[in-house]
């Protein structure tokens, strides 16, 4: 990965880089019940919405206090552990979407952002993936939240009914009674990014690795971006990714963090803020910049995901089949909009209505139409999703 001659500094390897803008969110705690939270962190039941009634970007908790949890256009270097500015974001180039399970349309698995920068006199396309906590997380040890073999998850979690797994409205139980180690984040799991040009074309096809061992980092381990570890280019020249990172990396690396390497930071299921650990991202997040020169003529188009993936997570399936959507309506201090979790357009209806859903090996036309969150739908027939190696 190329790296800028900016006049900031380096950690693991990996570039500092930010966008300039105001934004709305605090710390981002709040509770771990899977739902979608939108700025507040002070325990506040409305979020203040812009001077045109914008409310802010999503969030979930567990960001800490570092800002990590502001909106990707925010004022934020989320290769530190803090804002330094950088780079300039440009105008109207912001974009989010969540994304769901086929068995829950109303709280999302995961969010995605995506902004143009300038760094360096150089455009920069910046995508972030953020992960629900309650499918993972960065709790582990004995300090693990939620991964416990006999531990019953606070409130409702992601996704829906599985075959022969919980029933509607249970959410999904932790699996196995090893609970969550440090090492179950280390070589193992991986991000997937699939990035279009504007006219649709796929230039760019990658895998971002999360964790693996890394000496020249200080904590001993680092994310090891699309040439390392579980990082991998399936499409697309690797030169055109400048930087990647995650927000265990940072925890570790630029938060200083590192003697942290088998319990995590003690918290609670509202991922409160340690006080000797403030800055600690509970989340599991995933943040890439490329060249936009990658996308030609055409000009950047967009940056998705098909699924997410966490080896082990706290879900009955390690793989889920996820699609994009509209995100949830946060609760404004205005108190007209329906509350988080619970709007955002056609997201929060049920996408089959009162048609059945297919077991794996069933015949369907959508994801959606498969009763197995671990299932697409390829070739008319729900099958589970083969994540390579």
């Amino acid at each position: 990965m190329r790296s800028f001659a900016l006049t900031g500094w380096f950690c693991g390897g990996l570039l500092s880089l930010a966008a300039v803008a105001t934004a709305c969110t605090g710390s981002g705690t709040g509770s771990a019940n899977g739902n979608i939270i939108s700025g507040g962190g002070s325990g506040e039941d409305c979020v203040p919405s812009g001077d045109e009634g914008n409310a802010p970007a999503p969030s979930f908790p567990g960001s800490g206090t570092s800002g990590a949890g502001e909106p990707i256009t925010a004022d934020l270097d989320p290769l530190s552990c803090g804002a330094s500015a950088l780079g300039v974001p440009v105008d109207d180039t912001a974009q989010v979407d969540c994304y769901y399970t086929n068995n829950n349309p109303t709280t999302p698995m995961a969010f995605v952002e995506r902004v143009v920068e300038i760094a360096e006199s150089e455009e920069l396309v910046h995508v972030r993936l953020t992960l629900n906590p309650a499918f993972v997380d960065n709790t582990y040890g004995e300090t693990a939240i939620g991964w416990g073999g006999d531990e019953e998850p606070a409130g409702p979690q992601p996704g829906g009914p599985q075959p022969g797994g919980p029933k509607p409205g249970d959410g999904p139980k932790p699996k196995g009674h090893g609970g969550h180690t440090f090492k179950d984040l280390v070589g193992s799991d991986k991000a997937q990014f699939q990035l279009t040009d504007g006219k649709g074309e796929l230039v760019l096809d990658f895998y971002v690795d999360y964790l693996s061992v890394d000496e020249a980092s200080p904590s001993g381990y680092a994310s090891l971006g699309v040439l390392g570890g579980e990082g991998k280019m399936l499409l697309g020249d690797a030169g055109a990714v400048v930087a990647a990172t995650t927000s265990l990396d940072r925890d570790l690396n630029a938060c200083g963090y590192g003697a942290y390497l088998e319990d995590s930071p003690e918290t609670d299921e509202s991922y409160t803020p340690n006080a000797e650990t403030p800055n600690w991202d509970y989340r599991v997040v995933y943040d890439v910049w490329v060249s936009a020169s990658a996308f030609g003529a055409a000009g950047f188009g967009d940056a998705t995901i098909s699924y997410v993936h966490a080896s082990p997570s706290k879900y009955p399936s390690d793989t889920v089949t996820v699609t994009p959507g509209p995100c949830p309506t946060p609760t404004t201090c205005e108190g007209d909009d329906p509350p988080a979790g619970g709007g955002g357009s056609d997201a929060g209806e049920d996408p089959g209505g009162d048609v059945e859903c297919k077991e794996s090996g069933g015949e369907c036309a959508a994801n959606s139409d498969c009763c197995s969150d671990g299932d697409v739908c390829l070739s008319g027939v729900c099958q589970q999703i083969v994540i390579p190696q």
